[in-house]
């Protein structure tokens, strides 16, 4: 099977790069800054409606030959700056100069966007927000990964899930990473085994741009979009041959490697992106227990952040025109390899992964993506393919501890301490079909996914009243989830000033999970098989009206569902010695959410305020298992715990009224509740505030302070964080401390980072610190590995270097 791929691409390359047809025509000239009279360097200059392109050197210069012959349409583009479009007459044998200023454009409003209607508007355009984070912000904030990269965006928060191994999540407009559909290239690639540490395990280092689309998102991306969507964009090659080097250096050996290539041929209808990236980083102890800060601030011997070894490396191979005229195919591939280990760091104790109180967990994983585009003259149809293998081999010390908790603390015999080994299989298609009818641009299309999941694990009965209390059994577990959705989006461009845009999905979801032990663990040795079969139907109108050119009013309303598969929580405990039981009878969530937004676009300020409310309908919750489900040997359970809500307000403000200087401000009210007190709670002092959503802070907000003057970059990044209640779980009361299980309100603090680059020709130096002022939270409690909602650990530093290679 290999050799008949790489065969079939070696075909199509070989009948694609026969020479294009020499005219002698040329342009050649220079790009520069029109607010600043610097020259700009890596713009793009394409010839619209070809394939033929080139890149301006470090100089900002530029040469194309052998253009077509004739009037063209050259097409400028760099970013930060407003596409630029010229009209040439080229004649063969021919020379034109082109001297090029392009006007800034610092509130990004002329970036192409996608993921809001699954079709290409400008941001300032498309019906349903969205919002972009550029290829130049992901490095002005020096992010390596997504976690990074998402950090100030508005209304949404990523957090630090585990004390342990540092799972990490992102949540939007409150609600958790189950109701967010992250995205790759269009694609639900990040599910399942993905969701516990995918956030810091994909890089950036391919990425183009980040597209975030908040509010009802299932009408068009299916299950786990109550929330939005985030999509992941990754590279296009370059039109002329290049290659970046980067180095960085960091304190506690944060060190990142980097390199990456793109190329094209002379008639640059095929181009190649190959990447790849180490990163490397060395255990953290800097605090410890303690129930102020005080105490808190001293080391206790077991690690903060986890030692880290990642490799991320891929390609993309782009071919224009492959099959007929206006086609396009994208092949990309990727690998990621992670290794990460924690715990009692004095004499390395943690690297032996069998101990009390260690994490080793090891990632492999792989992707193939398949994209083919045909454009007609009113028409587009897309198709897409995508093929994940997930595998990962982790251990911690629950399995050891809860042997020796019911073995009088003697130790497993060594040939049943073995990891849980997880093996996810998953496979993503779609099709759509898009035309113009008059004023409508009707969309049409299907979704199919499928994922298998295998895991092995061992575990004991820890149940004291079971007569196998103490067995220890090796359990295996398969889990398969099949959808189907199909779509339709109409665009009605009713006025030049209103646009309506309806759409409708429709859902299929089967899944299930199986587990099986290797003996006797109960009376009847009987694990329930569960089956999951649901049907959803979910609207969504979207509105955009142009109250002027410098007002566009937005507002959409959706329902959204979330089937009950693959929640990263229950993945995530389930590479521990606890197993998690969801029953068949366990609902869907169901939502409907109403966004409604205020756009204000003056040249040298943008001012947004968003309204959003979505209210959940048989919220799933994490709770301790039932009697008759612990007899089963299940320590929690799924459940439909209740009916709840979040809202807010989001008010934001981006301006350059100082030449040179980019100031963006945000601030963030959020209300989120539970329609009953939950269960774990009553009878305690703190049942009346359990109706508040967890980790869901009253106030966020966001400052970033970015002066560029030519060649120098000066970024500072603040992040605020109100208060907000999070559950502290402690089965046992201290008798010194007195602490037990309780719920907190946070102090609101704030976090700012800097970073200072300065670019040389093609070299670029950089330096950075984060959590300048080593804040860290003032209370710690490893009993419960989620207690976290601030840095454990203070001050980072950085330094580095990229070398920017034109061939």
């Amino acid at each position: 099977m290999k050799k008949i791929i790489i065969l079939i691409l070696i075909t199509i390359i070989t009948l694609h790069i026969n020479a294009q047809e020499k005219t002698d025509a040329m342009l050649f000239g220079h790009v520069k800054s029109e607010s600043g009279g610097e020259h700009l360097s890596f713009a793009n200059i394409m010839v619209k409606g070809t394939n033929l392109g080139t890149t301006s050197d470090v100089s900002g210069h530029f040469k194309l030959a052998n253009l077509p012959l004739g009037k063209q349409t050259i097409q400028i583009q760099s970013l930060g700056y407003k596409v630029k479009e010229i009209e040439v007459i080229f004649e063969k044998g021919k020379s034109v100069e082109l001297m090029i200023d392009l006007e800034d454009d610092v509130l990004n409003l002329e970036q192409v966007v996608i993921t809001g209607t699954r079709t290409q508007h400008y941001v300032k355009d498309v019906p349903v927000r969205t919002e972009v984070i550029t290829n130049r912000e992901i490095e002005n904030k020096n992010a390596c990964n997504i976690y990074q990269a998402l950090e100030g965006t508005p209304g949404i928060r990523v957090e630090n899930q585990c004390q342990s191994c540092n799972f990490t999540m992102v949540r939007m407009q409150g609600l958790g990473a189950e109701h967010t559909q992250i995205l790759i290239n269009g694609q639900p690639m990040y599910s399942g085994l993905a969701g516990v540490y995918g956030l810091q395990q994909l890089s950036t280092i391919d990425v183009g741009r980040i597209e975030v689309v908040k509010g009802a998102g299932s009408a068009l991306y299916g299950s786990s979009a109550i929330a939005g969507a985030i999509n992941i964009i990754t590279k296009e090659p370059s039109f002329v041959p290049s290659t970046t080097v980067g180095l960085q250096f960091g304190n506690y050996k944060s060190n990142r490697y980097d390199i990456s290539s793109s190329l094209r041929n002379e008639r640059g209808n095929i181009g190649l992106n190959i990447f790849a990236q180490r990163l490397t980083e060395d255990v953290i102890d800097q605090t410890g227990e303690g129930s102020t800060r005080e105490e808190v601030k001293h080391k206790d011997g077991v690690s903060d952040r986890v030692a880290t070894a990642l490799t991320n490396a891929g390609f993309g191979l782009f071919v224009n025109d492959i099959f007929f005229k206006n086609d396009k195919l994208i092949l990309r591939g990727k690998t990621i390899f992670e290794r990460r280990q924690g715990g009692i760091i004095t004499d390395d104790y943690y690297k032996n992964p069998f101990t009390d109180g260690t994490e080793s967990i090891f990632t492999d994983r792989y992707e193939a993506e398949l994209q083919y585009n045909k454009k007609f003259n009113k028409s587009e149809f897309n198709f897409s393919l995508a093929y994940v293998n997930h595998s990962r081999d982790a251990t911690n010390d629950s399995f050891l501890n809860d042997y020796m908790g019911t073995h009088n603390d003697s130790v497993p015999d060594l040939r049943d301490m073995r990891p849980y080994i997880a093996k996810e299989n998953s496979v993503t298609s779609a099709l759509t079909y898009g035309i113009k009818l008059g004023s409508h641009n009707l969309l049409f299309g299907i979704q199919a996914f499928y994922d298998d999941l295998k895991e092995t694990g061992m575990y004991v009965i820890v149940d004291t009243t079971s007569q196998y209390l103490g067995e220890a059994y090796k359990s295996t577990g398969e889990k398969s989830a099949k959808e189907l959705g199909a779509f339709i989006q109409d665009e009605w461009n009713i006025t030049s000033r209103l646009v309506v845009v309806p759409g409708v999905r429709f859902d299929w979801h089967n899944s299930g999970e199986e587990y099986t032990a290797d003996r006797q663990i109960s009376e009847n040795n009987y694990f329930p098989k569960t089956d999951f079969n649901q049907t959803s139907f979910n609207p969504r109108i979207a509105v955009k009206y142009d109250i002027s050119k410098k007002i566009i009013l937005r507002a959409n309303a959706g329902t959204g569902f979330r089937a009950p598969y693959g929640f990263s929580e229950d993945l995530h405990l389930c590479s521990g010695s606890p197993r998690v039981w969801k029953s068949s009878d366990l609902k869907p969530e169901t939502s409907i959410s109403y966004n409604f937004s205020v756009d204000y676009y003056e040249q040298n300020i943008k001012v947004n305020l968003n309204l959003f409310r979505t209210d959940l309908k048989d919220k799933i919750g994490f709770t301790d298992a039932d009697p008759n489900i612990a007899a089963l040997g299940y320590n929690y359970q799924w459940k439909n715990i209740d009916n709840a809500y979040v809202q807010g307000i989001e008010l934001s403000v981006m301006t350059t009224i100082v030449k040179n200087l980019g100031i963006g401000i945000d601030f963030t009210y959020n209300h989120g509740k539970y329609k009953h007190v939950r269960e774990d709670w009553i009878g305690t002092d703190y049942e009346s505030i359990s109706k508040y959503i967890s980790r869901f802070p009253e106030t966020t907000g966001n400052l970033k302070l970015e002066y560029t003057p030519k060649t120098w970059t000066f970024t500072i990044l603040g992040n605020y964080q109100g208060s907000m209640y999070i559950d502290y779980y402690n089965s046992d009361i201290d008798i010194e401390t007195g602490d037990q299980s309780k719920i907190k309100k946070t102090d609101p603090y704030m976090l700012f980072n800097a970073r200072i680059s300065k670019k040389i020709r093609n070299i670029k130096l950089h330096v950075g610190v984060n959590n300048i002022f080593n804040y860290i939270q003032d209370e710690r409690h490893l009993d419960d590995a989620a207690f976290m909602y601030a840095p454990v650990y203070g001050t980072m530093f950085s330094g580095g270097i990229t070398f920017d290679i034109t061939h």
